[in-house]
């Protein structure tokens, strides 16, 4: 007997027949309407939809989808509390337009977009993850930055109160937050990481725009959004690699991404005023103390080590001239920050360094890097040495110092290379954060 009321579907869009649902085949069909991806109906190369839980390190620039429910938007269009939760009926979510997306062909900063993501979270009342962050935040967040009182307090409250003024800022420190939480609290690590994930979509989006026209006004939340950026997406793609869901991450080809990030928001800001943030509200976080500061005496230790680089990098004789040229050229860049951060009187010498170095690398570094070049692959495990100390204090950089060391060993497998790792391994075992031993529990203890 023949079934009533259905009309197969033998002209619908891939997208339906994907998901093995009919097509209403207008143009675009109503299911692709909903979901927000492109009809094939209207261009025969969209492609076909990619899973809700596709890995958080692809390219996608599509943000977390947010409710049409009426709710209070903020001045750069952008809704706080916007993450679908099990309560809201998923048919009617739509994604946030973005003029200047991948998707418009015209994204003229692609070093951003690479981080931009989409992750859902299915909690409801999901305002209270807003709140708990920004009350992290301020209590507990901001001490992480600095080690400088006063730098931490220009954190809190002068940041903080820029955020209010520019929402891509305070989408950033509520993104920033939430890996922290994230960090902390294992138990509900996916839930903290959905609602980051989901600001730091917004924060990307708004720096992306913001970077086109800096003014006097906006300087100052660019400049503050541009220092935690790099720090937030150290933060989610060390998440990402202990993320049994998550596609798995290279970490040679995570830090090419960041240090792109890095050089590509240094080299805007740079090319701005930077009077304008020398007498703005942070000028203070641009002057060194009047104090001497405690030194860094694996800064000293890895200067020692620069001659023995030098001379492996000049006399292999598997390396062509210009290779050799461009390796000795990068040892010399690190021996320059190195010096630049043993100045007498300079605060988080660990952090100036690890992110002053990548700002100056040159392109044939960033290639070498991703072509898994031995001589990029040993310059990179003298400069992880400061991260594996760094880790000591800055929670967001736990975790990537063993990611490098096994991406790096994976590959260096042969002579001279192999030997020219020894030393930084060394050093970077030894900084490893060795737990306090348990305290043995005492029986019968008469008072």
């Amino acid at each position: 007997m023949p079934r009533l009321g259905h009309k197969k579907s033998r002209t619908g869009c891939r997208q339906c027949k994907a998901r093995h649902v009919k097509c209403d085949e207008l143009k675009p069909c109503s299911n692709c309407a909903r979901h927000g991806v492109l009809c094939s109906l209207i261009d025969p190369n969209a492609p076909p939809p990619v899973p809700t839980l596709a890995s958080s390190s692809s390219s996608s620039s599509s943000a977390l989808k947010k409710t049409a429910k009426p709710k209070t938007e903020l001045e750069d269009g952008s809704v706080l509390s916007a993450i679908p939760s099990k309560n809201v009926d998923q048919s009617t979510v739509t994604e946030p337009s973005d003029g200047d997306s991948p998707r418009s062909g015209s994204d003229h900063f692609p070093f951003i977009t690479n981080f931009v993501k989409r992750r859902e979270i299915s909690e409801a009342d999901l305002w209270l993850y807003d709140l708990e962050a920004m009350h992290h935040w301020m209590t507990d967040g901001v001490e992480t930055l600095s080690l400088s009182p006063h730098s931490t307090h220009i954190w809190r409250t002068v940041v903080s109160k820029e955020g209010l003024k520019q929402t891509f800022l305070l989408h950033e420190i509520l993104a920033l937050s939430s890996f922290q939480l994230a960090h902390n609290k294992p138990e509900r690590r996916a839930d903290y990481y959905a609602a980051g994930t989901h600001h730091q979509d917004h924060a990307l989006r708004g720096m992306r725009k913001l970077l086109q026209n800096i003014t006097e006004e906006n300087a100052p939340s660019a400049f503050a959004a541009s220092t935690l950026i790099p720090i937030s997406v150290f933060a989610s793609r060390g998440l990402d690699a202990v993320d049994p869901d998550a596609q798995p991450h290279n970490a040679l080809d995570d830090l090419a991404d960041i240090f792109n990030l890095i050089q590509g928001i240094g080299r805007v800001m740079a090319a701005a005023q930077m009077g304008i943030m020398m007498s703005g509200p942070f000028q203070h976080l641009f002057r060194d103390p009047v104090h001497e500061t405690a030194p860094q005496p694996l800064f000293q230790k890895i200067l020692e080590r620069i001659p023995i680089l030098t001379a492996l990098f000049d006399e292999d004789e598997s390396l062509d001239e210009d290779s050799s040229r461009d390796l000795l050229g990068f040892v010399t860049g690190m021996r320059e920050n190195l010096l630049r951060c043993s100045k007498p009187c300079m605060e988080n010498r660990d952090m100036r360094f690890l992110f002053y170095w990548p700002f100056h690398l040159s392109p044939n570094f960033m290639f070498g890097l991703r072509q898994r070049s031995p001589g990029a692959l040993v310059i990179i495990m003298h400069w992880t040495i400061i991260v594996a100390f760094a880790a000591r204090t800055y929670w967001f950089l736990r975790g990537w110092a063993d990611r490098i060391v096994k991406a790096v060993t994976d590959e260096l497998t042969e002579e001279p290379w192999r030997e020219a790792i020894e030393w930084p391994l060394m050093h970077i075992d030894a900084q490893r954060v060795v737990p306090p031993p348990a305290i043995p529990e005492v029986e019968n203890l008469e008072i």
